[in-house]
């Protein structure tokens, strides 16, 4: 039997996600892969809550908008730097939405664990934090879901690289959420009812002004291009936002109330549009030259143009893939399909770890 136990940083929409699938999930993963996954700890800004037993508790209390300081909890610092049980793999998750955990993770790495990453502030920062982590994490870090949600793009990215195929150019619509507010004012609604739509389904942070801004985009260009092997800085990339005016700084319900401010100038863009273009969000990612973000016009052909709801494409340019790019699509927004990335990352995890548990055995 394979002992795994995780330490997840962050229990919101994904975290809750992750959390539920692998709760219903263990008990078919312990007959089928001989797998005894549990939690160790989960945490958010307030502590570390220690153990399972409290598990569904704290998901209800997070649902509710509360802290797991509530339940009882110990700092975070503490259960990154204790030994896991003697046989056991350790995997921190780490699902925090806003950053700000990268002590934590080069905490756990130190000290031996493995780590997942759907957020995206410990790769997308100065390039000397980011070299930091991948150089003490080694082979022990997967961030599959830090892009793609559950879509096979770092993976991909990575296969034409190690084959040896040159990436002359990617250019990307990574955010469900924007996409999904575009194809709603196509489809006749406006602004703030699509911004409204997005939050109440998910696809959007519950302050959508974090997927308006465009920082989200940005994010995932900057580890894109690093995995190309561009050396970019975050302050050099500039990225354009959607959010209205005058409304960057209001509280949340106050942006809520004044979104339909913002509804004629909106649709007045989307209709400014050439024949035969759409307006879209992309990140294109040269092998020479910027990183350009922001609102672009692409034509109705390219693979761009039939974007549907929270949908995302990204598209290959290589020395083998010139004359047709390789394009990768499919839904890339949802706490759920990020959830299922995550968790395919942390089952490849306990398949390389068992297999260099064979390797030791023998």
């Amino acid at each position: 039997m394979k002992r795994v136990e995780i330490v997840q940083l962050g229990l919101g929409y994904v975290g809750r996600a992750v959390a539920q699938i692998v709760i219903e999930e263990r008990k078919r993963w312990r007959e089928e892969f001989n797998l005894d996954l549990h939690y160790r700890a989960v945490a958010d800004t307030s502590g570390a809550l220690v153990g399972e037993d409290l598990l569904p508790q704290a998901i209800r209390l997070k649902e509710d908008g509360g802290k797991l300081a509530t339940l009882g909890v110990e700092p975070v610092e503490e259960v990154l730097r204790s030994e896991p049980e003697p046989g056991t793999t350790r995997v921190v998750v780490d699902l925090a939405v806003h950053g700000g955990t990268l002590d934590l993770d080069l905490l756990g790495v130190r000290n031996g664990s493995y780590l997942v990453l759907s957020n995206k502030g410990p790769l997308s920062g100065s390039i000397a934090e980011t070299r930091e982590l991948l150089s003490l994490a080694g082979d022990r870090l997967w961030c599959e879901a830090t892009v793609g949600a559950g879509m096979p793009i770092i993976s991909t990215l990575d296969m034409l690289m190690d084959t040896g195929d040159e990436v002359l150019e990617m250019r990307a619509s990574p955010s469900g959420t924007l996409n999904y507010i575009m194809s709603a004012v196509e489809g006749g609604r406006s602004f703030s009812e699509a911004v409204k739509e997005a939050v109440a389904l998910h696809y959007a942070e519950p302050d959508p002004r974090d997927d308006l801004s465009g920082l989200d985009v940005a994010r995932k260009a900057i580890i894109l291009a690093r995995i190309m092997g561009k050396e970019v800085e975050p302050e050099e990339i500039t990225y354009e936002s959607l959010v209205p005016e005058g409304l960057e700084e209001v509280p949340l319900e106050e942006l809520m109330e004044r979104l339909p401010e913002a509804d004629a100038e909106f649709a007045e863009r989307m209709n400014s549009v050439r024949e035969n273009h759409m307006l879209r969000y992309l990140a294109r990612i040269p092998k020479d030259g910027p990183v350009e973000v922001g609102l672009t016009e692409a034509a109705v052909e390219s693979p761009f143009g039939p974007i549907n709801g929270p949908e995302n494409v990204f598209e290959f340019r290589t020395r083998r893939y010139s004359d047709v790019t390789l394009t990768v699509s499919g839904p890339g927004a949802g706490p759920h399909r990020t959830a299922s990335g995550v968790v395919g990352d942390l089952l490849d995890i306990v398949r390389k770890a068992v297999r260099e548990d064979s390797t030791e055995d023998s």
